[in-house]
């Protein structure tokens, strides 16, 4: 039976995308837990600060924090949902597809921007590195604590790429996920993102 270099694409594709759908399913119970860990850090950071609040001050800091963590979480859940975002990685701009007058006719255009020049020598490394869209995204998580600790008196830091301004997201793996299990789901994803990648590079 002869190939079919298209149905062995689109098997790979849908094989990368329950990777990523697994991949969010875990990352949401762990990113809130991390994030109430973070909120902890930063209470222990400014220690003096929070003990100059009183109890019903400190009640309603910490029932609107558990609010904004919950949307936080939700938000990014909801963007790591995209197809779009696993497809495409990385946070280099996006370059336009390979104009190649020998590719062939119907190849999806997914495919041309995964298989082109542009992409030789990009790869995708660990999760906690800012050089792919699924770490800014989890770092962005922090973003709906901000008003709500500067309501509060809380003393920002200074901002990173990504991330809120009092360093409540996480900054490495082992402290979003001390388990491994993120980790762990993180390189089943990459495998399969590889796999694809050089389908479509030999395709393209």
């Amino acid at each position: 039976m002869p190939r079919d270099p298209f149905a062995e694409l689109e098997a790979a594709r849908a094989a990368l995308l329950e990777e990523a759908e697994r991949f969010v399913e875990e990352l949401e119970p762990v990113l809130g837990a991390s994030l109430h860990a973070g909120f902890e850090r930063l209470r222990l950071a400014q220690v003096g600060h929070v003990g100059r609040l009183d109890g019903p001050t400190l009640e309603a800091l910490e029932a609107a924090a558990g609010r904004a963590i919950e949307l936080g979480v939700a938000e990014t859940v909801e963007r790591l949902r995209s197809p779009e975002i696993w497809l495409s990685p990385l946070t280099a701009p996006e370059l336009p597809p390979r104009t190649d007058p020998a590719r062939p006719l119907g190849l999806p255009e997914w495919v041309a921007r995964l298989g082109g020049p542009a992409r030789e020598g990009s790869a995708l490394g660990r999760l906690d590195e800012m050089t792919n869209r699924i770490w800014v995204a989890i770092s962005a998580s922090a973003k709906p604590l901000d008003p709500v600790l500067e309501e509060f008196g809380f003393r920002p830091e200074r901002r990173r790429l990504g991330g809120g301004s009092f360093g409540i997201s996480p900054r490495t793996l082992p402290q979003l996920d001390p388990s491994g299990a993120i980790g762990r789901r993180w390189k089943r994803y990459r495998a399969a993102y590889e796999r694809l990648t050089a389908l479509a590079a030999f395709e393209a």
